[in-house]
């Protein structure tokens, strides 16, 4: 049964067409404007029918609540913040219960010459996931989202509504790209996403010797799966990795400028297994941890 939002899309001047029980997005539909936005929200189990694209590419922006996408090869649980491209050769269904969502449909035409004119195509597919460009906005960052969808929203097929629809995708570059961050140790490379970049310089101002990964998962508002993902793709280590190459930075540092028992450091760290530590310390380092305060302790020590 067709739930009644999707009446709804109908209503609202449908851009959807059903072929073969396959609704196709199409983009004649939206011309001679350059978008169409929808606003979906249910407080009850809501299912949308398989369907695919036709010359467009569509945006979700979710946030409250859950969706999952059913794509042919498989799942993807959008989260509140999750923000979302669907590929123009995509087939999916949507599914979800108590969730507020954008759906943004814009032709494939606008948003390749979007792309080209400035340069920015490679910034977008390095913040692909599964093929599909997606980004999570932190809290902060969500409310100028949601407001600058809530005007396109209200002045969509108009004049006025392309210049916002420019300016909104201006911004979203803006944010995926972010300001050159100097002087941190966190890698802020460009191509990481801005959640992940807002994480390692929240990291750096913590107290690292307390933070778990569990920690960065609840500081980042993202899944300790998705934040594994993240970091093996833009590291090329697990979550767990970073945190004590983190922390053997920090205990090389007071080999360096205390007399503290290596014991003493290894504790204060959170590291229960001296053995471990000789371990993890050795494989960045070289050389053991005593060997190395020898080397470049700058105080007396009894170690």
């Amino acid at each position: 049964m067709i739930s009644d939002i999707y009446l709804h899309i109908f209503d609202m001047g449908s851009i959807f067409l059903l072929m073969n029980e396959v609704v196709t997005v199409q983009v004649k539909d939206i011309l001679p404007h350059k978008y169409v936005l929808h606003r979906i929200r249910s407080h009850r189990l809501w299912t949308f029918p398989r369907h695919r694209h036709q010359q467009v590419f569509e945006f979700y922006f979710l946030f409250e609540g859950e969706v999952i996408h059913h794509f042919d090869e498989s799942d993807f649980s959008m989260g509140v913040g999750d923000f979302l491209m669907i590929k123009e050769e995509d087939f999916h269904s949507l599914s979800g219960r108590t969730f507020d969502f954008f759906n943004l449909i814009l032709p494939l035409e606008y948003w390749d010459s979007f792309l080209s004119s400035l340069n920015l195509r490679g910034l977008f597919e390095s913040s692909e996931k599964e093929g599909r460009f997606f980004t999570h906005f932190s809290r902060e960052q969500q409310v100028w989202v949601l407001e600058d969808l809530e005007r396109l929203f209200l002045y969509q097929k108009t004049d006025y509504g392309d210049i916002l629809l420019s300016r909104f995708l201006l911004s979203l570059a803006s944010e995926l790209l972010g300001p050159p961050e100097t002087g941190s140790k966190a890698d802020t490379s460009p191509v990481t996403p801005p959640w992940m970049r807002t994480l390692l310089l929240e990291m750096d101002s913590r107290k690292i010797e307390s933070m778990t990964v569990k920690d960065m998962a609840v500081l980042s508002d993202r899944t300790p799966e998705h934040l594994s993902r993240t970091f093996r793709k833009y590291l090329g280590i697990t979550p767990s990795s970073w945190l004590n190459q983190q922390k053997l930075e920090r205990a090389a540092l007071m080999l360096e400028h205390s007399n503290s028992a290596v014991m003493d450091i290894v504790l204060s760290l959170g590291f229960d297994n001296l053995g471990y530590f000789y371990r993890l310390f050795k494989k960045q380092f070289g050389i053991p941890p005593v060997e190395y305060r020898k080397a470049k302790s700058l105080v007396p020590h009894g170690d």
